[in-house]
């Protein structure tokens, strides 16, 4: 029953909700106290907690587990260099549009995602993913036009 679904998905549940909370304190801390710094203290601090928090992982995980094949390689290397240059872009540049476009563009990200994922992945979207697309878009789209307003 309900009791042993929870027993299930209850803690990938609660992560997903804490995950979700750090990112939108992330968001507002970054409108309210970085205005103004320069794109690459930003991107240098960013890269900074993520590499404490690699090392935090690897260390509770006992080593490092790196990748087994060519594939995962590939795979590393290319979430490095696009994840890296991405967040670079979005520090430098963003700043010089507003504090608001970057706030609508990191909502937009797992947007993205699920497009990247079923245009590259083969995955199939299902009518609940794209109701959460749809609302997310349309509260980005909504807030920006609240802004201009």
């Amino acid at each position: 029953g309900m009791r042993q679904q929870w027993s299930v998905m209850g803690a990938g549940v609660a992560l997903a909700l804490g995950a979700a909370a750090s990112f939108g304190l992330v968001l507002v801390w970054t409108q309210h106290e970085t205005v103004g710094l320069d794109g690459r203290v930003r991107t240098f601090f960013s890269l900074l907690i993520a590499a404490c928090v690699a090392i935090a992982a690897i260390g509770w995980q006992g080593a490092a587990h790196w990748p087994q094949t060519t594939t995962g390689w590939w795979g590393l290397l290319g979430l490095t260099c696009l994840y890296g240059s991405g967040f670079t872009l979005m520090f430098t540049v963003l700043p010089k549009l507003g504090v608001a476009s970057n706030s609508a563009i990191m909502n937009m990200e797992p947007v993205f995602a699920l497009a990247l994922g079923w245009a590259l992945l083969d995955q199939r979207i299902a009518s609940v993913q794209m109701f959460g697309a749809c609302l997310v878009v349309g509260s980005v789209v909504f807030l920006g036009l609240r802004r201009q307003a």
